[in-house]
């Protein structure tokens, strides 16, 4: 006991540094690893914030309505390590972060899309629950950390279930088989549901078992991947290997992924000039993907890169890729409507995002 108390205390120590520096955070940590070293020696899972903390409404609001009060520091404390992953935009919060690239990191790897994102995990790294700001206060949201913890727990415990049945597969049917059921059970779920990661690791062993893609196995698997925005590097160079030519459409997913996640012009231009080397390849096979691919190309020309030519270029393109759409004028009208009417002097913004 007396070796176990001096562990714990050493792993404090070592971490105080490193705690959340704003007002609300000072007992969370700062640092996601010792914060997973701190969990695994107190035998915890962790809760882990991804905020903004100078500049997104909703994470100040759950600051203050919930993450402030002492009713939930009690309650929280006794089954998680609490750490704070912060994004500010403000020099002097940045200052504060000791390793925004580790948390630019840990945000891409656990998919955050948006703040604030809070997230239940294991030291091993495993999500169990996902959630964000809730209303009714501190009690309130203990409660719902409790409901969710215990709904995500027996769906990550199915989902390992499931992936102990395929590493104890005898044979190479029975391993197929398994894969098909995993495929099936991805194409219903929500991709950021509990459990996903893992049944998307099991289909992953296609790529193995149909490495020549001979069944279509492989195709199939990572086409559903590319749908359900679960794709890891290994998916991405498979589909460079397997369709480069986009004659099974797994390139144009891929590059429609990539689409999705945008930080910078100069990831932008990137993009255009990938989307229009897909289209010179010859027409997209899904006719919604076609549509959305040229309507992207015509916002951006008009509202970013500053080339209201090509913007009314790809505008008329799509009204006629649309044609007799009965969704076209929701969705892409009014879109058409601002180019086409816009002043070809107008630069809009001068391409800044």
């Amino acid at each position: 006991m007396k070796t176990l108390t001096l562990t714990l205390l050493s792993i404090v120590a070592l971490a105080l540094p490193s705690l959340a520096q704003d007002d609300i955070h000072k007992q969370w940590f700062a640092d996601y690893d010792k914060a997973v070293a701190a969990a695994t020696a107190a035998k915890k899972d962790l809760l882990v914030d991804f905020t903004g903390s100078d500049w997104c409404g909703w994470c100040i609001k759950l600051d203050k309505e919930v993450f402030a009060h002492e009713a939930f520091l009690s309650a929280a404390s006794e089954k998680f390590i609490l750490v704070a992953l912060d994004f500010p935009r403000g020099d002097e919060a940045k200052a504060k972060v000791p390793n925004p690239d580790r948390n630019q990191e840990l945000s891409q790897k656990y998919g955050v899309q948006g703040f604030p994102s809070i997230l239940l995990i294991t030291p091993q790294g495993e999500v169990y629950g996902k959630t964000g700001y809730q209303e009714g206060g501190p009690e309130a949201y203990v409660k719902h950390l409790e409901e969710i913890s215990a709904s995500g727990k027996l769906e990550l415990s199915k989902a390992k279930e499931f992936a102990a049945e395929y590493a104890a597969a005898a044979d190479e049917a029975a391993k197929l088989a398994i894969i098909e059921r995993a495929l099936i059970r991805l194409s219903s779920m929500d991709p950021e549901g509990i459990g996903a990661a893992t049944y998307a690791d099991v289909a992953r062993n296609a790529y193995i078992l149909d490495a020549k893609d001979e069944r279509g196995l492989a195709t199939r698997t990572v086409s559903t991947l590319l749908e359900l925005g679960l794709t890891n590097q290994a998916d991405k160079a498979l589909v460079g290997a397997l369709d480069p030519k986009n004659e099974k459409g797994l390139l144009e997913k891929l590059v429609m992924a990539k689409t999705e996640s945008i930080a910078s012009k100069d990831e932008l231009e990137n993009i255009v000039a990938e989307v229009e080397a897909l289209m010179a390849m010859g027409p997209i096979k899904d006719k919604d993907l076609a549509k959305m691919f040229v309507a992207n190309l015509a916002f951006w020309n008009h509202r970013f890169l500053g080339n209201p030519a090509k913007a009314k270029t790809y505008a008329k393109q799509l009204q006629e890729l649309a044609g007799e759409d009965p969704g076209y004028a929701k969705r892409f009208g009014d879109l058409v409507t601002m180019i086409l009417a816009a002043d070809d002097t107008n630069d809009e913004d001068g391409g800044d995002q």
